[in-house]
């Protein structure tokens, strides 16, 4: 027989809401309510349940990941105003995250730019990053890809490129591809490439 949600719940809790407690959003403006709700469903699903109660688990649980102005913006809510999950995680992305702020993160990622020392997957990871903390951003995956490619330094462009067999540009369509070839291991190699191309054979 398998367990309930509150035998679960009841093995986990002090752990569990140590866990949710370090993680708390306090409604600053440097935080980011994203990321927040994406820590705590991480934290979440590690009792392992799904559909209504999963529901409740994030309703009974939500309130000891705030503190500051965000504990107080939930006490604030009138009675039954926040009923559902969805209710209480409209409302807090809305208060938190409002139109401007939205307007904001996309005027950063449409405005991208490597770094001058800059590792290529570290940029890559940092855009990844700015996509993750605005959902809402509108940008259809070839002009994600075109973005990134522009914001680079015209000696990553040409290494990028040399390694595609032909521009970047070209090959949106692949953007899986394109994610895997900026992982760690594969830019590895596109610099032992780029070093022995550019460096050593300049010194034959």
């Amino acid at each position: 027989m398998r367990p309930t949600m509150n035998e679960r719940l009841a093995k986990m809790k002090p752990a569990l809401l140590q866990l949710i407690s370090s993680h708390q959003f306090s409604g600053l403006d440097h935080e980011d309510p994203y990321t927040h709700l994406y820590t705590f469903y991480e934290l979440c699903g590690s009792v392992g349940v799904s559909g209504a109660d999963e529901e409740a688990l994030f309703m009974r649980l939500f309130p000891f990941s705030l503190n500051g102005k965000a504990k107080a913006w939930l006490h604030s809510q009138p009675n039954q105003s926040l009923t559902t999950w969805r209710d209480v995680e409209t409302k807090f992305l809305a208060r938190f995250f409002p139109p401007s702020k939205n307007t904001e993160a996309i005027t950063v990622i449409a405005t991208f730019a490597q770094g001058a020392d800059e590792p290529l997957c570290e940029a890559w990871g940092r855009y990844k990053s700015l996509l993750r903390r605005c959902p809402n951003h509108g940008f259809e995956v070839e002009l994600q890809v075109q973005t990134f490619y522009n914001g680079l330094q015209p000696q990553t462009k040409m290494i990028l490129d040399a390694s595609f067999g032909g521009s970047v540009m070209f090959r949106t369509a692949n953007y899986p591809i394109i994610d895997n070839y900026l992982s760690v291991t594969s830019l590895h190699m596109c610099l032992i490439n780029y070093l022995y191309n550019y460096h050593i054979t300049d010194n034959v």
